[in-house]
Order: C-alpha cells, then structure tokens, then sequence
C-alpha cells in the first residue's frame, strides 16, 4: 500500500516488508525498534549487512540506531523465541511508524520478522 507516496508497505502475521522510498536528504535517519510482549527471545538486527544478536533477551525490548550511510540504508529485525511467549514488534524512522509484526510460539518455535531500507 503506498500513503502519501512516501512509503510502501506489506504486511503479513508473522513478516513485515517496508521501503521508505522518498527521503529527499542524505542526513542521517534514526531507526528505533520496539519489542514487546512476553518471554524469551533471541533478537538479531542486520544494518546494511552487519548483523548483531542478543541471544536472550527478556521484553519490553528498544533499540535505536542512527543510519548514516549515503544512499540507501537496509535493516531487518528477527525475533526468535525461546520459550513459549507473545511477541509485537514495531519499526520507526525518525519517530514515524513504518512497520509492525506480531507472533506466539512455544518453546523454541516461532520467528517473527521486520525488514526495509531507508534511502
């Protein structure tokens, strides 16, 4: 779906797809994400190809990263979980909603999953 032809946007249950296609500036972005829910969970985020996991995580969970690469930015988010738990997960940039994905799972099984670029 595209909003004001700013960004597209794809959303499933358990994934979520966005790409913010029109930022007319090179000026650094803030990515936040924001985890909640119950359990346990592994979390990994990959920024423009380098990925970083924080293998048990308890919830609420915020990250924010500032994307500062020329061009385009990618990132993606994937929540795995540990034992049996809800999760919601939701992605801004520059305090603006992009995306959001929520799942439940048991005891090792179920990811949930954001990804998109900025640029």
């Amino acid at each position: 779906m595209t909003v004001s032809g700013r960004w597209t946007r794809s959303l499933a249950p358990v994934a979520a797809i966005v790409l913010l296609a029109a930022c007319s500036s090179d000026e650094p972005h803030t990515l936040t994400f924001d985890v909640t829910g119950e359990g346990s969970f592994a979390i990994t985020y990959v920024i423009n190809g380098r990925s970083t996991t924080e293998p048990q995580v308890r919830l609420p969970w915020r990250k924010a990263i500032t994307l500062a690469e020329q061009g385009e930015d990618t990132w993606s988010l994937s929540i795995r979980h540990l034992d049996a738990g809800s999760v919601s997960a939701v992605a801004y940039v520059d305090g603006q909603l992009i995306t959001r994905t929520a799942g439940s799972g048991s005891s090792g099984g179920g990811t949930s999953s954001l990804s998109g670029s900025v640029g």
